[in-house]
């Protein structure tokens, strides 16, 4: 019998969901063939760095779920304590 042992969790890659919150496909948040790394300024990446950007700039709501998430903005809006807010 056979032990698997659990890596730790900051090692691990994460797999980013189907959709994100602006609703960009999970491929296309991959990284080139060949590269291990993400980058946004990575070209295959540009239309969707524009939609994200639209969105967030067109839907006030939208932009602040998105802030919240990241855990920028408290619930009311203002920045979290973590930001000096």
């Amino acid at each position: 019998m056979t032990t698997a042992t659990k890596s730790p969790t900051k090692t691990r890659t994460k797999v980013p969901a189907s959709r994100g919150a602006a609703g960009v496909s999970a491929m296309a948040l991959q990284a080139s063939a060949g590269h291990g790394v993400l980058r946004l300024s990575d070209p295959a990446l540009k239309p969707n760095i524009d939609k994200l950007k639209d969105k967030l700039r067109s839907d006030p709501k939208f932009a602040l779920a998105t802030l919240q998430s990241a855990g920028i903005a408290t619930t009311g809006g203002k920045l979290s304590k973590r930001f000096k807010g």
